[in-house]
């Protein structure tokens, strides 16, 4: 099959999307289809990939490199349109890349495919920081939008109960993003102490997320203040970047943690398992999470994990088994996080069950059973090959539109 993956987040910008349209494109080639990938184009970025589009794009605000694309007539437009597709999936969700692969999809009349690999009411704080599109207006788009494809698919079952309460009635497939467990496995420990000049004697809780609030980065300082006093020997590394970074480090010195607490920054995924080998227990506290891909890279790389209660974590953080999951109270993180430092016995039983807990999610599984939802795809398709369009109520987006609008004028106007 030409399969074309259309998305508006991908390299050099690293988050869990861009790390799984990349994973699924390399595990569905394994399996001898041709994938295309269209994204933003980047500045000064080459691709070393083959089959990969590039649209003009401007910078998009409070974010950490993350690009809009341009629907703009040049060149690699006309490429994209002259391409054979047989399936498009769209990925994450409702910007210029995934808009323009839903009409083109509709265009030659072939099968549309959606990954809601974010909650986007969580994450308007984004677009234009927050002051053209609400909650409430993102939920009306994704119903708007979500309504027009053929099918959707779902990290975790909290997600497509959240799509079928925003009014979307196409079919929805549950689909836990894969892992690539090999890069997980017999991996050479020392790269982050190494670059971080961590002693041998430390040991390192680690905590991969974007700086951004919707991420609770500062919970997991505040909780480490009492693991340290606990464990003086323990350090907290924070691997990502965003906006609230200089808050955060303000944080840490508030706390008196400046010298416990490392801001690595980003690191380009080749080298994440490598980060994780080095760590000795992996710490999260979103609570906004579709299904938390670090956790998973986080259990496949053999780490305990101590994460804040979310349904977005149910069937991955098995608590008791391979972790905790604890309500957000910075002294009950906390004794958990010492309760496994200290017990030796209790560790190795978390570490082992990670690995042998996270086998159902391989990228492998992942792309076979893409694979039989693209053939399904396209088998109705074959049977049915009139599009059957879902009837918009035509008042409802006239108005979301006029709104959107107007606070996008207020906003230029600040």
């Amino acid at each position: 099959m030409k399969i074309g993956f259309f998305t508006d987040n991908y390299l050099p910008h690293i988050d869990g999307v861009t790390i799984s349209v990349e994973t699924c494109a390399q595990a569905l080639e394994a399996r001898g289809h041709e994938v295309y990938i269209i994204a933003p184009r980047y500045p000064h970025y080459k691709d070393k990939r083959k089959n990969v589009h590039r649209l003009l794009s401007v910078k998009l605000p409070k974010s950490t490199g993350a690009r809009i694309a341009l629907q703009i007539p040049e060149k690699s437009l006309l490429d994209i349109l002259a391409i054979d597709f047989d399936i498009i999936h769209g990925h994450p969700w409702g910007g210029g890349v995934t808009f323009l692969g839903l009409e083109l999809a509709r265009l030659k009349n072939i099968p549309y495919i959606a990954t809601y690999h974010s909650i986007f009411e969580h994450y308007v704080h984004y677009v234009f920081y927050g002051k053209v599109i609400t909650p409430k207006m993102a939920n009306f788009l994704t119903k708007v939008v979500g309504n027009m494809c053929d099918y959707m698919i779902a990290p975790t079952e909290r997600v497509k109960n959240a799509l079928i309460s925003y009014g979307i009635t196409k079919p929805i497939h549950i689909l836990p993003t894969g892992v690539a467990l090999e890069n997980y496995e017999d991996v050479e420990k020392g790269f982050l102490r190494r670059k971080l000049k961590l002693p041998r004697n430390k040991k390192i809780l680690l905590s991969i997320a974007r700086l951004g609030k919707e991420k609770s980065v500062d919970f997991v300082i505040q909780s480490f203040k009492y693991i340290h006093e606990k464990d003086p020997n323990t350090l907290l590394v924070l691997v990502g970047d965003g906006y609230e970074k200089e808050n955060l480090k303000q944080l840490t010195k508030e706390l008196g943690l400046e010298k416990s607490v490392y801001f690595c920054g980003i690191i380009q995924h080749r080298y994440i398992p490598r980060v994780y080998a080095d760590a000795d227990i992996f710490v999260f506290a979103s609570q906004t999470e579709t299904q938390g891909l670090v956790i998973t890279e986080a259990l496949a790389s053999g780490l305990p994990v101590v994460a804040v209660a979310d349904e977005a974590f149910n069937g991955v953080v098995l608590n008791k088994k391979n972790g905790f999951l604890v309500k957000k109270d910075p002294e009950e993180f906390a004794k958990k996080v010492n309760m496994i430092l200290i017990d030796k016995v209790l560790y190795k039983k978390f570490s082992d069950e990670a690995r042998n807990s996270i086998k159902k999610f391989s990228i492998e599984k992942t792309a076979f059973y893409l694979e039989k939802l693209y053939e399904q795809l396209l088998k109705e398709k074959e049977e049915a090959p009139g599009r059957r369009l879902h009837r918009v109520n035509i008042r409802q987006l006239r108005r979301f539109v006029v709104q959107a609008r107007t606070q996008l004028m207020n906003y230029l106007e600040l």
